[in-house]
């Protein structure tokens, strides 16, 4: 999680480039307008809470007439970017951060999330705890501080996320499933199972439902069968295994539900493109 302050004055715009993950940010003092490409610019407000999915390029400025200067130049060089006259109004003090994701499995958030999210202040409720708490931790210097923010960011990602079940948005992915009681219990049941593995029988009995009215609920918001979704998760963690340990393929194998490591391998070459043993040289 990186973090960084803009402190502006009168009229100013900066301009920030895509970055794989998930950027957040809050406006601490004055208000401002937020572009993302191809959309309508949004005005943030003091308190403002905003989510960029995926971190398309965007704007940040006064106003849409001022020349754009690009933020990575000036962050690249201190975390606290001044800009303009302390003497010139309107004040505007931002704060903001990137979520950096595990690349190969990023989509799962990513896809779940609209491209932009603004929480108004008056709506946040305890996600504005969290961020003045977050807001004081940048600007501290005592031990322990990084794990703090860490933690921190964790929370406003997570506050922010409840944020948009309980208004309601709609949403695509397990996001929207985790809402679901039925189909949350289902996940959970893939999620805790993958050992043994699980057919849409298991997953209908522990939802409560029918299996044709399951898979077409499990589809319907999670956007994918029951089993495609197993498979999907089963991937996932078989990626992350092989870039980040070192355990035997064939013993990963059957950790991951699989008869034997050629079974594993087969599977694994279909849904990603090549073998368990490249994949993790490539990665690793």
């Amino acid at each position: 999680m990186l973090t960084a302050e803009v402190r502006a004055h009168g009229r100013w715009s900066l301009s920030f480039d895509a970055r794989p993950g998930v950027k957040f940010g809050v406006v601490i003092e004055g208000s401002c307008i937020i572009a993302v490409r191809g959309r309508t610019p949004k005005r943030l407000h003091a308190g403002d809470v905003f989510l960029l999915a995926g971190a398309p390029p965007y704007v940040m400025a006064s106003d849409m007439e001022t020349p754009s200067q690009v933020a990575g130049d000036l962050l690249r060089r201190k975390r606290v970017v001044q800009l303009g006259n302390a003497k010139q109004k309107p004040v505007a003090h931002l704060m903001g951060g990137l979520f950096s994701l595990d690349v190969a499995n990023a989509h799962l958030l990513i896809d779940a999330l609209p491209a932009l999210v603004r929480i108004p202040a008056e709506d946040a409720g305890p996600l504005r705890s969290v961020t003045r708490l977050l807001i004081d931790e940048v600007r501290a210097t005592n031990n322990g501080r990084l794990r703090a923010l860490d933690q921190l960011a964790q929370l406003v990602l997570t506050y922010a996320l409840r944020w948009l079940d309980v208004e309601g948005n709609p949403q695509t992915g397990w996001l929207a499933a985790l809402a679901d009681k039925r189909i949350n219990a289902s996940l959970h049941h893939i999620h805790q199972n993958v050992e043994k593995g699980t057919t849409l029988a298991d997953l209908s009995r522990v939802a409560g439902m029918s299996r044709t009215s399951f898979a077409a609920r499990f589809k319907e918001l999670v956007g994918q069968s029951p089993l495609a979704y197993a498979l999907q998760w089963r991937m996932a963690l078989a990626k992350n295994a092989l870039r980040t340990t070192d355990r035997a393929i064939g013993a990963l194998a059957f950790e991951l539900g699989y008869e034997s490591e050629s079974a594993f391998s087969s599977g694994f070459r279909r849904e990603v493109g090549c073998s368990p043993r490249t994949y993790r040289t490539m990665h690793q």
